[in-house]
């Protein structure tokens, strides 16, 4: 049955995958306060998982129309953005290009990419659990029901209390927010001790594999303490660099019915740019694309000369 949402894993990288994201207390606060205010300024968002590593973030997530997801992940990468690089004196490009999102088709591969999630911190051997990651994250959230909460600092009511020579004090312009998270469509009609148990097989199982694969290698892990240490302003001396998949989907039909599903929305964007790049005014473009800018057009009016 076809979901009423679509359903994404989007990904965002800092500038050269430095560690400007290095978990801190502030760090960790502030993010939680940006992508709950997130949720409360477009409430048609839904967050099921995410996990903030020290130089990219990965969520799932779901949005009601490509629009709203824009808004909602410009907000996210760009307070995100100046509240990072204000901590770390990083004036600079922060992110080393707009996120990506990559639809995830069936709930098997929904199930799949969860996991996934839950591993960052163990398969690049920095903990031995996902609940050890120092940063940000929803283990213990689907796992015991904590409840998410962070700090949005209210910049520009702030500036405007400075600029009117008023005494501010930054505490006086922190607003809560929790981070409420969303049920797999799976797992809609699921009691949530059914879910969270679920939740906590599948960290086991994580934590069992990265110990297993710790003595198989003979490797050591960096450890919590080594990850708090890192220079927010260096980066790994490797970078996992693999072309991401149009989608993700459990069978090789799937994944071909949604390459022929994009290909027919690319062409059908393509035809509407070209008529508006002609000058046509009327265009209608395919739901869940972003028009390009109007081209400059002149208008005469009543045998008038333009200008």
């Amino acid at each position: 049955m076809r979901r009423p949402y679509e359903v994404f894993e989007v990904t965002i990288r800092t500038m050269q995958g430095r560690f400007l994201l290095k978990p801190s207390e502030k760090i960790n606060d502030f993010i939680l306060g940006v992508i709950g205010r997130a949720l409360q300024l477009y409430p048609g968002m839904r967050i099921f998982n995410f996990k903030v590593l020290s130089n990219h973030i990965h969520i799932i997530l779901a949005a009601p129309n490509s629009g709203t997801m824009r808004k909602f992940m410009n907000h996210i990468d760009s307070n995100i953005a100046r509240e990072a690089g204000r901590l770390h004196g990083w004036k600079d490009k922060f992110w080393s290009r707009r996120y990506r999102a990559i639809a995830i088709d069936d709930d098997q591969k929904l199930i799949e990419r969860m996991h996934y999630i839950f591993s960052h911190g163990c398969k690049e051997n920095l903990v031995a659990s996902p609940y050890d990651w120092p940063g940000v994250g929803c283990e213990k959230a689907l796992t015991e029901g904590q409840v998410l909460q962070g700090t949005w600092v209210d910049r520009t009511a702030m500036y405007e209390a400075e600029r009117k020579g008023k005494d501010c004090r930054l505490e006086d312009f922190c607003i809560e927010y929790e981070v409420p998270l969303s049920r797999l469509p799976c797992f809609e009609d699921k009691p949530e001790e059914y879910v969270q148990a679920y939740y906590r097989q599948m960290i086991a199982n994580i934590e069992a594999d990265t110990a297993a694969r710790l003595r198989d290698e003979d490797t050591r892990l960096l450890g919590i303490t080594g990850v708090l240490l890192q220079d927010p302003h260096t980066w790994p001396e490797k970078m996992k660099k693999s072309p991401a998949p149009l989608c993700h989907a459990s069978t090789r039909k799937k994944r071909e019915e949604y390459k022929k599903s994009y290909r027919s929305f690319v062409a059908r964007f393509m035809e509407a740019a070209e008529k508006l790049k002609q000058g046509f005014i009327d265009v209608c473009f395919p739901e869940g694309s972003f028009p390009p800018p109007m081209p400059a057009m002149i208008v005469a009016t009543s045998g008038a000369p333009p200008g």
